[in-house]
């Protein structure tokens, strides 16, 4: 039998591998929210929920109590009800794969935040 020190360990351990399987916060642009979903522009948004204009999923927008940066961020926020009632199992959420823009998009704000540019002009 395990004891509740294992028990909460585990429960840990699914849960932070079932938050890896969502989309990565993006933090916003100058001109609008990026979707963490699928990379769209959205030039409309407002602090909490929000719905992407192009992929339709939700993602809420502003600063959650995890981050410490300036700008606000898109982010998914944890599907904690499922999740709990699906066993607290990490592979009950999909796991998520972005697209090439939302890759670059993950580049230049990493980019940003290092306040360097790689240059791709030229060939390792």
């Amino acid at each position: 039998m395990k004891t509740e020190n294992e028990n909460w360990k585990r429960e840990a351990d699914e849960f932070g591998r079932a938050l890896r399987r969502l989309p990565q916060a993006v933090s916003c642009f100058s001109n609008g929210a990026c979707c963490p979903w699928c990379g769209g522009l959205n030039k409309t948004v407002t602090f909490g929920m929000n719905n992407c204009e192009e992929c339709v999923q939700p993602y809420a927008f502003g600063y959650p109590d995890w981050h410490e940066g300036k700008d606000p961020v898109s982010w998914v926020p944890f599907p904690f009800a499922e999740f709990d009632a699906l066993g607290k199992r990490a592979d009950v959420i999909p796991e998520f794969k972005p697209n090439d823009r939302l890759k670059a998009i993950y580049f230049q704000k990493a980019e940003e935040s290092l306040g360097v540019h790689a240059d791709t002009t030229k060939a390792n």
